[in-house]
């Protein structure tokens, strides 16, 4: 269930109207929703409360520290890229012990960060990372626990940018190196080949492209294991999507991954983002200006391809809905744009609308994910302020980046 709706004409997060805050919180803003952010948790915890495994939530996907402790203290791990992100994560109260640590190109000193912080374990890209893992584990004499994780060549249906398990991608290492690689597992004396990782891109909404890769990755842990090695581990990464139109099969995704890969004595890693934190957030932002042409309408709206990049960088869709709304229609193509200086700079085109007004306020949908976490200040525009609302009441969660500390550097 959304905790987003309309309560006769306002839109509504939780049990506060949404115009109520517009009118504290300078626009625009990130508006979460506690309840929704709950609800998605809930809904891994209840999937999986047979199974052995961790849940780690991807960092990438928002990084704002209120967030995190507040996933942390539903006893969900981290899964993260950077030494920033491992950072963030500690000081959200994740433990060392239930972070992975993920990503192509980990410098020597993220390594050796990991290392000493307990990290449960890092997944491996390349050949040369699993020696330079194996170098600084020998340094702090402490054995340290890697994945492999294999590039299963597996194309899914979703944007070419976000693809991340095909053999064009930079991601993984191949099949047939990885079964080679466990064979002489025992020239790298100061690691554990814990076990196999995967992932093959983000926003998939439908399970062939998953059952793809889990057939491929269970015959390789076949072949692997006949040769004497235990796979402890299998981190069967992200990459579902969300999408206003169409549900994803949660129960026959969670049946297919155990069908696969359950087992008494090993842990089954889930790196989820989107779906845990994508539909908790809306963009709130007040038009601007109304700008008529012959063919369209353009609706000039304050937030921008800075605030929210991904119509822009990935032509994704979000759904645009009124603050306040109304039963009178434009019949008119609208274009929802933002201010900065490029053409790509748009949210959405539509065929038509309620009629608006400068001076109205809007929410673009779905924006929990890839929202805050790739904003930036071009334009020398300022980070936007992020609220959390609980019930009727909000709180803010990130303020306002002060103008001042831009200009100033």
């Amino acid at each position: 269930m959304s905790h987003y709706q309309y309560r006769g004409e306002n839109l509504i997060c939780e049990d506060l109207e949404i115009e109520s805050i517009t009118s504290e919180i300078e626009t625009p803003f990130y508006c979460y929703s506690f309840r929704n952010l709950r609800d998605n948790i809930n809904k891994y915890k209840k999937n999986l409360e047979n199974t052995n495994s961790k849940i780690c939530f991807a960092l990438k996907a928002n990084s704002n520290l209120e967030i995190i402790k507040i996933i942390a203290e539903e006893g969900l791990g981290a899964d993260v890229v950077s030494i920033g992100e491992f950072q963030k994560a500690l000081r959200a109260g994740v433990s060392g012990e239930n972070i992975v640590f993920s990503g192509v190109g980990k410098t020597e000193i993220e390594i050796e960060f990991a290392i000493k912080n307990n990290c449960f374990q890092i997944n491996a890209e390349s050949i040369s990372e699993i020696k330079k893992i194996n170098e600084i584990s020998g340094n702090l004499n402490i054995k340290q626990n890697i994945g492999i994780r294999i590039n299963p060549d597996v194309k899914p249906d979703t944007h070419s940018k976000i693809t991340t398990g095909s053999i064009e991608n930079k991601f993984g290492i191949p099949i047939n190196d990885v079964k080679e690689l466990f064979i002489q597992s025992n020239l790298f004396e100061n690691l554990n080949f814990n076990g196999l990782a995967f992932h093959i891109g983000s926003q998939i909404m439908n399970l062939e492209p998953f059952e793809e890769a889990c057939k491929i990755t269970n015959q390789l842990i076949q072949d692997v294991e006949s040769n004497g090695f235990a796979i402890k581990t299998i981190d069967v990464g992200g990459g579902i999507g969300i999408d206003e139109n169409k549900k994803f099969q949660f129960v026959e995704y969670f049946d297919l991954i155990n069908s696969y890969f359950a087992k008494k004595d090993r842990t089954i890693i889930f790196e989820p983002g989107r779906t845990i934190i994508g539909n908790t957030a809306i963009l709130v932002s007040k038009v601007l200006y109304i700008k008529e042409t012959e063919d369209k309408i353009f609706v000039v709206i304050d937030a921008g391809m800075n605030d929210f990049m991904r119509p822009a960088l990935y032509g994704a869709t979000h759904e645009i809905l009124p603050i306040l709304q109304s039963d009178t229609k434009k019949n008119k193509v609208i274009e929802f744009v933002g201010p900065i200086c490029e053409t790509s700079d748009k949210f959405l085109k539509l065929d038509t609308f309620q009629n608006i007004n400068e001076g109205d306020f809007i929410a673009v949908s779905n924006t929990g994910a890839y929202g805050s976490s790739m904003s930036s200040n071009y334009n020398i525009r300022p980070n936007i302020a992020e609220i959390l609302v609980n019930k009727n009441k909000f709180s803010t969660i990130r303020k306002r980046q002060a103008l001042e500390d831009l200009i100033s550097e």
